[in-house]
């Protein structure tokens, strides 16, 4: 075969990465070469500055099972984010004979998780310190969701015993805020009060930014329960499963509400603040509104409320989770978390990551990449090899810190405040302010008032070049005198950083291209390359993190979920043969569901509907929404003893004598 035959079967990974070499960082372009035609996987490398690089022209053959199982097995882990961070720690842990390298391009780990401790001086001359957050600083726990990401986070804790060391924000008041048009309106609590409803009534009746919710709070009451799908055509479908389709945020909300003033005065916030994006290119069911865009396209039978749409990995998730070795702390975490509105840690969520000492072996076996889709898709060789990768978008966001001496600055006390795309007068490109200094977290901050303007998003799209971190504070001032009429007199510490491409963008029709994107990568790599994060799946780092922990179990294992059984020892064996699948105490048999695969794409691969299961919500513990049932506490509200709690959910023809807790 020729040079231009071999290079034809070739794919390569061109990745900037630091290095570490005994704590000397390196900068260098690393080469992770797959030769699918030879068999065989090359590292080769060359220096930018500093030392060389000893791996040039290594090689040796990949085998899915080695003759020689005393050779580890040589995983990368490209970027150490909290995606990639994750699936490391899931590596180390469950990988049998793995070498794990983490390349990250930075000189510290943690992607866009932050944060710093400044000195600063009150007007008084008192000296103390502030920590300064520019990425994500808060977590909430699932509690709401009929999602179960938030048990990796349990987990995570569990295994590096964290559990201890998380602080439960208490802000000054639960008052939530959007600027509009002028000013902040307060949004209504969900917490029930006479004082709370007056105010609601009050507010609707003085404040602009309610126009038209009346009437769209009634078309959506009177639609709730009947198929708004008008691509639907019962006909297309004998068993009345929906054909796949997919449509904005904007155009699903308008399409119930129908009214668009509520999705642009109000939606347009909320989604600032979770996505920076524009909602009128989101896809519906890849945002916050997926189980009511689910709903619409399939409604449940009316009169059964307690049901929703579950899909099928959260289930094997849970099941995973309550038979691997952390289950005892996990429920204890995962009960406790409950009652939690936010849980952060002491010096934010920087202690989640931590930097990795790594090596560098010669070549590897596998790679999972955590990197932006985009940049993925640009750095793979030959070109054009991963086109629907290409396609995918994230917005730029600028994170501005301000720190005032001043503590009485806040008219009004609270979270913060989101800016919806209607409001005028916002050439800035804000998407909120966050009231930093008015969630307690027990540290000993100096008093102040603490704020962090969020600016970018969807607003600064096809700009050509972005502020710098000094135009960035000016514009941030500016906003804060503005809307919340801080003097630019004010004595003010402050910080800023850029995170170009940090939120990828769930367009219409995402799906669709991560479809794609599988089967390009099946082509590219042939089932060496597997992707995970938020280009690919939810946003958030609790999502993030069950991403990576999806991405390194399915690579440890070699096989799809479930992943974590009883120990053997614990299993009944005396009427069990060797051809029965196996048991344990959450299936009658726990046959795998490969949702992963080999790209990490494997479910979007799958028809939409196929993995969506009805669930009693009352069923599903760690809820707010879960029966007593479902809870692992007594009736006076404590935990059950161990051997309890470990046969919870045993089949109820199981002889509690015969296992071990």
């Amino acid at each position: 075969m020729s040079d231009d035959e071999c290079f034809a079967h070739r794919v390569v990974l061109l990745v900037h990465v630091e290095l570490a070499y005994n704590s000397t960082k390196v900068g260098t372009w690393v080469v992770l070469m797959i030769d699918f035609n030879d068999a065989t996987m090359h590292h080769e490398g060359q220096t930018l500055g500093g030392s060389s690089v000893a791996y040039d022209g290594q090689e040796r053959p990949y085998a899915t099972t080695r003759a020689n199982q005393t050779e580890p097995r040589q995983i990368a882990v490209l970027g150490a984010g909290i995606t990639g961070l994750t699936a490391a720690h899931y590596l180390s842990r469950h990988a049998e004979n793995a070498h794990i390298t983490i390349y990250e391009a930075t000189d510290r780990p943690g992607g866009w998780i932050k944060a710093n401790r400044v000195e600063v001086e009150d007007d008084h001359g008192n000296q103390g310190h502030v920590l300064l957050q520019n990425g994500p600083r808060m977590l909430r726990s699932g509690s709401g969701s009929t999602k179960y990401d938030d048990l990796v986070l349990y987990d995570v804790l569990a295994s590096l015993n964290m559990g201890d060391k998380i602080r439960h924000p208490e802000a000054v008041s639960d008052n939530r805020y959007l600027y509009y048009p002028d000013h902040l309106v307060r949004m209504p609590s969900g917490e029930i009060s006479l004082e709370n409803l007056v105010g609601a009534i009050q507010s609707y009746l003085t404040e602009p930014i309610w126009a038209g919710g009346l009437q769209a709070a009634y078309n959506f009451w009177v639609s709730y329960n009947k198929t708004m799908d008008p691509f639907y055509d019962p006909a297309d479908d004998k068993r009345g499963i929906p054909a796949e389709t997919d449509e904005s945020v904007g155009q699903f909300l308008e399409r119930i509400l129908k009214d668009d003033r509520v999705v642009n005065n109000i939606v347009s916030g909320m989604m600032h603040g979770i996505y920076g994006g524009d909602i009128h290119k989101l896809s519906a069911k890849h945002t916050m509104l997926d189980r009511l865009w689910y709903h619409f396209q399939r409604p449940l039978p009316p009169g059964r409320e307690g049901l929703s749409w579950v899909d099928v990995k959260e289930w094997y998730l849970l099941f995973d989770m309550l038979s691997g070795p952390n289950r005892y702390k996990i429920i204890e975490l995962a009960e406790s978390a409950i009652d939690w509105k936010l849980l952060a840690f002491e010096d934010g969520l920087v202690s989640l990551v931590t930097t990795p000492q790594t090596k560098t072996p010669a070549q590897y076996d596998h790679a999972i990449c955590t990197l932006f889709s985009k940049h993925l898709a640009h750095i793979t060789k030959p070109q054009n090899s991963l086109p629907s990768l290409a396609e995918t978008h994230a917005v730029t966001i600028m994170g501005v810190n301000l720190w005032y001496p001043n503590p009485n600055l806040l008219a009004e006390g609270g979270f913060g405040y989101l800016i919806p795309s209607s409001t005028p007068d916002n050439d800035e490109g804000a998407l909120g302010v966050l009231f930093d200094s008015d969630l307690r977290t027990g540290d000993s901050e100096m008093p102040g008032t603490k704020l962090t303007v969020m600016l970018g998003g969807h607003h600064w799209d096809g700009w050509e070049h972005y502020p710098s971190e000094e135009v960035g504070i000016s514009m941030a001032k500016e906003v804060v005198r503005r809307q919340l009429g801080i003097s630019e007199d004010e004595k003010v510490v402050a910080g800023a950083r850029l995170c170009r491409d940090c939120l990828p963008q769930h367009y219409v029709g995402h799906r669709d291209r991560m479809r794609e994107a599988h089967y390009e990568l099946l082509t590219a790599f042939k089932g060496h390359l597997t992707v995970a994060g938020p280009s690919y799946t939810t946003i958030g780092v609790i999502p993030a993190m069950r991403a990576g922990f999806d991405a390194a179990m399915r690579v440890a294992r070699g096989h799809g979920q479930p992943w974590f059984r009883v120990p053997e020892q614990n299993r009944i064996t005396e009427n069990i043969s060797p051809q029965i699948p196996e048991l344990d105490w959450w299936f009658q048999q726990a046959v795998p569901a490969d949702t992963v695969g080999e790209t990490g794409l494997e479910h979007f691969s799958e028809k939409e509907w196929a993995n969506l299961r009805t669930g009693i919500r009352k069923r599903m513990p760690f809820r707010k929404f879960s029966g007593d049932e479902a809870r692992f506490l007594d009736t006076d509200g404590q935990f059950l003893e161990l051997d309890k709690r470990s046969l919870k959910n045993a089949p109820p023809n199981w002889d509690k004598r015969r296992i071990s807790s």
